[in-house]
C-alpha cells in the first residue's frame, strides 16, 4: 500500500474553504415567548460538529440538542418555561426557515399533526 506524504501548507489546493461566503444572511432568529425574548443563534452558524454530535440521539432529542446549541447561556432559563411539545416543533421549523433551511431535520418528531 503507498503512503501518502504530506503537502506543505503553501503548495496549491484544490478548494479554499477558508473563504467560502455563506449563501443566506446569518442573522439571530428573535422569539417571543413566556413573557421574554429569546434569541437563537442562526442554524447556519451552530458548529457543525456539535450537530452531528446531538443528532445521532434521536429526532426529538436532536431538535432540543440544536436550540440548546442555538440558546447557548439563555438554555437553562429557557426550559424552565413549560412548553407543550407541539410548540417545540413550531418553534424548530421557523427557527429553520429564518436560517433558511426549511426542509433540512424534517422527520416525524417535526411534524405539526
Amino acid at each position: 500500500m503507498a503512503t501518502r506524504t504530506a503537502t506543505p501548507d503553501d503548495q496549491p489546493f484544490d478548494f479554499n474553504l477558508d473563504t467560502v461566503e455563506p449563501a443566506v444572511e446569518l442573522r439571530d432568529f428573535r422569539v417571543h415567548f413566556g413573557g421574554r425574548r429569546w434569541t437563537l443563534k442562526n442554524v447556519n452558524l451552530l458548529n457543525a460538529w456539535s450537530i452531528v454530535a446531538v443528532a445521532q440521539s434521536g429526532d426529538l432529542e436532536a431538535t432540543v440538542g440544536s436550540l440548546k446549541l442555538a440558546l447557548g447561556d439563555q438554555w437553562e432559563a429557557f426550559q424552565k418555561v413549560d412548553m407543550p411539545q407541539w410548540k417545540i416543533t413550531r418553534l424548530f421549523r421557523a427557527w429553520r426557515e429564518h436560517s433558511g433551511n426549511p426542509d433540512a431535520g424534517e422527520s416525524s418528531a417535526s411534524s405539526d399533526s
